[in-house]
């Protein structure tokens, strides 16, 4: 995760924070992955962490350059605010099996991704103080 991290930073010239906060459901495994493409529009740094004992405990931190920011007009968003003032939007999205938290903070997009089936366990407010963590 950490040479994935690193490749994306000097790739953009840019440092990145992650939140130090991950949800309180069980891990045994992270990994990190910067995806570069041609050109930056699809160049992502990807950290995923799953459980091998867990199947649906997936939880997914996507990063991009917020001028090349996915868009999320067709669904219905709900709205949440972070602590440094920041937008936040949380999408269910069950037909495709996880729920995604978009916020944006130091040109860069976040998008935290979460099974549907813990999302009685990782709600959109515990989302937040993950995004929150950011800033610790």
């Amino acid at each position: 995760m950490d040479d994935a991290l690193k490749e994306f930073e000097q790739h953009f010239n840019q440092e990145l924070k992650l939140p130090l906060r991950v949800p309180p459901i069980s891990f045994t495994h992270h990994f990190g992955k910067f995806s570069n493409l041609e050109g930056e529009a699809n160049d992502t740094l990807e950290v995923k962490f799953i459980s091998d004992k867990f199947p649906d405990h997936h939880f997914k931190i996507e990063v991009r350059p917020i001028q090349y920011k996915i868009t999320f007009e067709k669904y219905q968003p709900e709205a949440f605010q972070l602590e440094n003032g920041s937008n936040a939007i949380y999408i269910e999205n069950p037909k495709l099996g996880f729920n995604w938290f978009i916020f944006e903070r130091d040109n860069w997009q976040y998008m935290f991704s979460v099974d549907t089936d813990i999302s009685g366990k990782v709600t959109p407010e515990m989302l937040v103080q993950i995004a929150n963590s950011i800033d610790f």
